[in-house]
């Protein structure tokens, strides 16, 4: 690379990539390891809620992948979901930049869709897809062990600064900066937002860095509780009492998932998060949250509010949000609809979580 900043721009990226993207799919890599099978049809859970298009073909969730607390896993799946992790971000393997890695890909298309995918209904379902995209390319690393959850649930009665979580993916070193210690000390991430143009990339390789926060009175901010006080069950109460899809997203959004991003601070405060192994047991834990108010509420298809889209221009149009509407990786997966991923166990989704909160088991059908 010449020069020490190479503007990442998506369309022309894309362009010299189409080929490697036709001719690379992740799906059949998952699908062989959950044993599926292609049904034609999906039985509509909801009469409010129009089925999937004729001819849309969708699987059979025959062997639903188990969802369980990072402290459920194994130390041998730990190990593994480590080293996977890991693999990811070896350079070379990247769809879209040449000598480039999974990760990289991971990254371009978080901060490509940095506004599709933040503050409009898609936040959760295409964070949902997100995270199915991330577990492909996981299992393609050699990762085959259950996909994991960041149990807040369980930390916050401890403080969430003196979670386990911790010991498993290392701490901060009180001051802020690169991973000081354990399995993700030296991690590297390849891109960063180019914050003069919203959805760019740069191409600037740099150390994944934090700083474990939760006093932002403070000057400058200090290691606090990491908004530890914050959590309690009245919380969840609220998240699960929602009225109504778009309350619901709002309340997630605005709440555990930005405390969480402020509270880990460095790269977590950037479009280029998906470099920290803690943003990924993150949104899996907010996807639990969103699916245990699904189970209670029993409506897997409620979709609501604005969705937000940005041309090449650099304008920004505002629809309405639709089951139909189209989620879109740029190549890095196939292109399918909020729709496919709004049941855990219909469309694309194939999981089940070990326990839903408030004590729910996640039997939905």
């Amino acid at each position: 690379m010449v020069g020490s900043h190479l503007f990442v721009v998506l369309a022309a990226v894309l362009l010299a990539a189409q080929c490697a993207a036709k001719t690379t799919s992740f799906w059949p890599h998952i699908q062989a390891i959950e044993a599926r099978s292609v049904a034609t049809t999906v039985p509509d859970l909801e009469a409010r809620n129009p089925p999937l298009a004729n001819g849309h073909s969708s699987v059979k969730c025959t062997h639903p992948m188990q969802r369980v607390s990072w402290y459920t896993l194994t130390d041998a799946e730990r190990a593994s979901w480590t080293s996977s992790f890991r693999q990811l971000s070896k350079p070379g393997k990247s769809i879209f930049i040449k000598g480039g890695s999974f990760m990289d890909d991971l990254t371009l298309v978080h901060i490509g869709l940095q506004e599709e995918l933040h503050y409009n209904s898609c936040f959760l379902p295409c964070h949902s897809a997100f995270l199915r995209a991330f577990y492909s390319l996981m299992r393609v690393s050699g990762y085959q062990g259950r996909e994991a959850y960041w149990d807040i649930e369980h930390d916050w009665t401890h403080g969430i600064q003196n979670a386990a979580l911790w010991r498993s993916l290392g701490t901060d070193d009180g001051k802020g900066g690169p991973i000081p210690n354990g399995p993700f000390r030296g991690s590297h991430c390849g891109l960063l937002p180019n914050t003069k143009k919203p959805g760019y990339s740069v191409y600037k390789p740099h150390p994944v860095t934090r700083h474990f926060n939760g006093d932002w009175n403070a000057k400058p901010p200090a290691r606090g509780d990491m908004y530890t006080a914050h959590f309690n069950q009245s919380i969840i109460n609220t998240f699960l009492a929602a009225p109504d899809y778009a309350t619901l997203r709002r309340s997630l959004e605005d709440n555990i998932h930005a405390w969480m991003h402020q509270a880990i601070g460095g790269e977590m405060w950037l479009f280029s998060a998906t470099c920290e192994p803690a943003f990924w047991l993150l949104h899996m834990e907010i996807d639990r949250i969103w699916r245990s108010w699904q189970h209670l509420h029993g409506t897997y298809f409620q979709y609501a509010g604005h969705r937000r889209i940005r041309h090449k221009d650099g304008s920004t149009e505002i629809k309405v949000a639709s089951l139909d509407d189209p989620i879109d990786f740029y190549g890095l997966f196939e292109k399918v609809t909020v729709r496919d991923v709004m049941h855990p166990r219909r469309g694309i989704m194939c999981f089940r979580y070990e326990h839903l909160y408030n004590n729910q088991l996640d039997t939905g059908r």
